[in-house]
């Protein structure tokens, strides 16, 4: 594998740090100015993100076509359903 097929896990890497630290921002230091559902989508859109740069940079899956990348893909999005309906069913009680 030459240099420049490899992936740049110290970009994701950076990249996953801020991602984390948004959220922490949009759970503990901003939770009274956001509405929760707004911020329950971007919290959900930050782990979409944050899971494709594991699977793609640091699984070195980017390009790949194997089943493993949906099985991984399909994985995470039922985790997030499972926390969505969770937080529907709080919500609603």
């Amino acid at each position: 594998m030459r240099h420049s097929d490899r992936p740049n896990c110290s970009r994701a890497l950076l990249l996953l740090f801020v991602l984390t630290g948004c959220t922490f921002i949009l759970t503990y230091a901003l939770p009274e100015n956001i509405p929760p559902v707004l911020a329950a989508a971007v919290i959900a859109v930050i782990a979409v993100t944050k899971v494709r740069l594991v699977v793609l940079d640091f699984l070195g899956l980017r390009g790949a076509r194997t089943p493993l990348t949906a099985a991984l893909w399909s994985w995470a999005a039922f985790v997030l359903l499972i926390a969505v309906a969770r937080a529907a069913l709080q919500l609603s009680a």
